[in-house]
């Protein structure tokens, strides 16, 4: 019991979902990105219009599907060691998953009618991992996966420091599983031990360190508007110089309030081809990992959005005010 309860704690805080109206940053950034905020602006995260009802996907539970996936990511400029990472984990997953009741794997690209897709409660799918892995652990989830491929991306010239991670407080902290997942947690006085690290990562300490000051929760003040989201998350990577490279590849992330904090709820790669785009993604901690085929951003964006909202709508929630980068522009 404890376990199941431990578990549903941590999908909540995951999936639940400073502000400063800075002049000078805002003629920073418009002097940066050489046109203004109001041109980049908050319109380009309007959930309303629907592009595409039609969505074409896979979850690489094919040979095929692997290695067109495998082809993509190389081309565009990402190491083979995070490649082949990934795709291990990737078969890790559907290995055990593949006869999970919630869903149905795709093997080679397919197009189904709607925007998202629904994988199905939680619960079925925590069911059919404990009793296929007979592994007791979290498996890897979104953030995680995309910092896997990107990290080379990114440079951080002041990481916060490991007692500082937002990873040790069962009821407050933002990336709990995150820690489940990459230090284990240690058991209570005269119990088993919970979860023990992913076996199939080997993180160094500094990457580590930086994952975490990445994606650190940021403080507020009272409601936060989309553009006020953006000034925050700005300033804070700015005060720790969180710089991104620009390649063919690209951090996407994912950003809701929770209480006092904006937190980056989910995250993905964008490669961008001559073809168009494909998002790469773990779609959540429990579900499996998807490529996801667009033709443009505006639809990354619907997508995104629309699948946001399900798992929200899980928990009778919504997903409130957000914003949607592109390593540290709008999308």
């Amino acid at each position: 019991m404890k376990k199941i309860t431990c578990l549903f704690t941590a999908l909540v805080l995951l999936f639940c979902s400073a502000c400063r109206n800075t002049e000078k940053l805002l003629a920073e950034m418009e002097e940066s990105q050489g046109s203004s905020f109001e041109e980049e602006s908050i319109e380009t995260q309007d959930t309303k219009v629907i592009f595409s009802d039609k969505l074409t996907y896979t979850n690489l539970d094919s040979d095929s599907s692997v290695s067109e996936i495998r082809d993509i990511l190389a081309k565009c400029g990402i190491q083979t060691e995070y490649i082949d990472n990934v795709l291990n984990w990737v078969s890790d997953y559907n290995d055990c998953m593949r006869e999970c009741p919630s869903f149905s794997l795709a093997g080679d690209f397919i197009t189904i009618d709607g925007t998202t897709v629904d994988y199905g409660d939680y619960y079925p799918m925590s069911v059919e991992w404990y009793k296929n892995n007979k592994r007791n652990y979290h498996d890897i989830l979104c953030r995680i996966a995309a910092y896997e491929l990107v990290q080379d991306n990114i440079s951080i010239d002041k990481v916060i420091s490991k007692e500082n991670f937002d990873c040790w407080d069962s009821d407050t902290a933002w990336l709990y599983t995150d820690g489940d997942i990459l230090f284990g947690r240690e058991a209570e006085e005269g119990e088993h031990k919970e979860y023990v690290p992913f076996p199939l990562i080997d993180w160094s300490e500094n990457t580590i360190a930086n994952y975490f000051t990445l994606f650190d929760p940021i403080q507020i003040k009272g409601e936060c508007g989309e553009r006020e989201m953006f000034e925050a998350i700005q300033e804070r990577w700015g005060e720790r110089g969180i710089s991104f490279a620009d390649n063919a590849f690209s951090l996407i992330t994912f950003w809701t309030q929770s209480g006092e904090r904006i937190c980056a709820s989910h995250a993905a790669v964008l490669i961008e081809s001559d073809d168009g785009y494909l998002l790469f993604e773990k779609t959540n901690p429990e579900s499996p990992y998807a490529a996801t085929k667009f033709s443009a951003t505006d639809e990354v964006k619907q997508y995104l959005y629309n699948m946001m909202e399900l798992d929200y709508s899980r928990y009778d929630a919504q997903v409130g005010e957000y914003v949607i980068l592109k390593n540290d522009r709008l999308l």
